[in-house]
């Protein structure tokens, strides 16, 4: 059994079944279960290149994999930017899911600042340097949402579609 470090989580000691070569090739090739990568990153700008990086690798046997880098860069550097993930301490974490037809990409940060939101500026406002990035990634996602509170923290995410 193998065990993992304490993350100040409640659990002192998390045991791993050892790997079973039949197991994982058996759920490897089950096609319509979902796969998960989940990975907890520093709230720093510095950070974001390597969960762009994952997300591309992640669905890099698809089209769509150039098109999920972008996304998640936006998703997480916003939480860097715009939330208490940012600040000293802070983290946030990256969740890519999976299945056949469809791809997930969240970035659940720790909450402060406003509500992300995917909608466009009011007619009639002046143009903005800013603003833009996640009505960009609601053009190249099938859907997006936002979930949560600036107290307990939001998960933003887009959905890809990866076709038949």
């Amino acid at each position: 059994m193998s065990s993992l470090p304490d993350r100040g989580i409640g659990m002192a000691r998390v045991e791993l079944p050892e790997p079973c070569p039949e197991l994982i090739w058996a759920a490897a090739c089950r096609p319509g279960e979902a796969v998960t990568w989940r990975k907890i990153f520093p709230g720093t700008t510095e950070r974001v290149a390597e969960a762009r990086r994952l997300a591309g690798l992640f669905l890099d046997d698809t089209p769509l994999a150039d098109d999920a880098a972008w996304i998640v860069g936006e998703l997480a550097a916003n939480a860097v930017r715009h939330t208490r993930s940012g600040e000293a301490g802070g983290e946030y974490v990256l969740e890519l899911r999976r299945t056949r037809h469809l791809a997930r990409l969240t970035v659940c940060d720790l909450g402060g600042g406003g509500r992300p939101t995917f909608t466009p500026a009011a007619p009639g406002l002046p143009y903005a340097e800013h603003g833009y990035g996640l009505r960009a990634v609601a053009q190249l996602a099938a859907r997006t949402g936002v979930r949560g509170t600036p107290e307990y923290g939001h998960a933003v995410w887009a959905d890809l579609l990866l076709g038949e």
